[in-house]
């Protein structure tokens, strides 16, 4: 049990980690890369390490997939990698590392939201939640109010934004009919072919923007760096761990990602970019995230009360 324990925590710390740098690993990449194709090009290579390291493992063969199953995993690597991530790639050149992780912060916010629209009833609490996170998301997005990357340009920052926001909101959807779609049962065979799917649709959206590999290839070893470290760290290690948490840990400690990673990128931002923390992004974030948990919290306890009245 308490090797179990450690294993979590570990997991957890990875997690945190991973993921709360993946940040500084897309604006490090984009600094020469063309940001598209550059992310195509990452999910590529993290789709071909992980189907070598699932495939040498556990066998080859349970990557066959239905038709039915190929389309779904094409749809949700689509909405949740290729449009989240992608917007999230065009968006770092303005948007600073501390609002742009604090936007994709609300994600649990938009899933409580679909869950009501689609006729769950939330606890009090939870509405409270997602009623008070709307109201963050609204501060940071104040026009006038975030201080634009170096070389961005100001005037465009509030729309990045936004489209930062649609992005976020085109992943939350994504995951939350994830369950509701015939998909692989193995969750490392799915977010392969996920990966797959982004990284060939982010490939064409740049190239028909007029990206070259010729760009791609010539960059800088600052965004070489960052983009080793988006395919090794951010997608390889992030997603296994995720997986492993997901089979290993409750949900409540697994979402804490949620508000833990915001941190993380702020911190960087304001270190390694020295990038400004204005006071809508202060009050903002921390309406943000303590909506986020409260969100997070009430649903669980949801979840609880509903396995024990099934058990009862």
């Amino acid at each position: 049990m308490a090797n179990k324990k450690t294993q979590v925590g570990f997991a957890l710390l990875t997690m945190y980690i991973a993921w709360g740098t993946t940040y500084v690993g897309i604006a490090l990449a984009i600094e020469s890369m063309p940001d598209l194709l550059a992310m195509g090009m990452r999910f590529i290579a993290a789709a071909s390490i992980q189907f070598l390291l699932v495939g040498l493992r556990s066998g080859f063969s349970q990557f066959a997939l239905t038709t039915t199953q190929l389309r779904n995993t094409t749809l949700l690597g689509t909405m949740m990698l290729a449009v989240g991530l992608g917007t999230m790639s065009a968006a770092e050149h303005v948007v600073p590392l501390s609002a742009a992780s604090l936007i994709v912060a609300s994600m649990p916010i938009w899933t409580g939201l679909f869950r009501m629209l689609d006729g769950d009833r939330p606890s009090r609490f939870s509405v409270i939640g997602i009623a008070a996170g709307f109201l963050g998301i609204l501060i940071i997005l104040a026009p006038g109010q975030t201080v634009a990357r170096a070389g961005g340009n100001p005037a465009n920052i509030t729309l990045w934004m936004f489209i930062i926001l649609l992005g976020n909101l085109s992943w939350s959807i994504g995951s939350f009919i994830t369950t509701r779609l015939d998909t692989p049962k193995n969750p490392l065979v799915l977010t392969t072919y996920e990966m797959a799917a982004a990284g060939v649709v982010l490939t064409l959206c740049g190239l028909g923007k007029g990206q070259s590999f010729a760009d791609f290839f010539d960059a800088t070893h600052r965004s070489w760096a960052g983009w080793i470290y988006l395919v090794i760290i951010g997608s390889v290690v992030g997603y296994s761990t995720y997986n492993f948490l997901l089979n290993n840990a409750p949900i409540s400690l697994v979402s804490t990602y949620s508000y833990v990673n915001p941190v993380v990128a702020t911190a960087l931002g304001l270190v390694i970019f020295n990038e400004p923390l204005t006071h809508n992004i202060v009050i903002g974030g921390m309406v943000v995230l303590a909506s986020v948990a409260l969100v997070i919290t009430s649903e669980n306890r949801s979840s609880r009360k509903a396995i024990d009245s099934k058990t009862i």
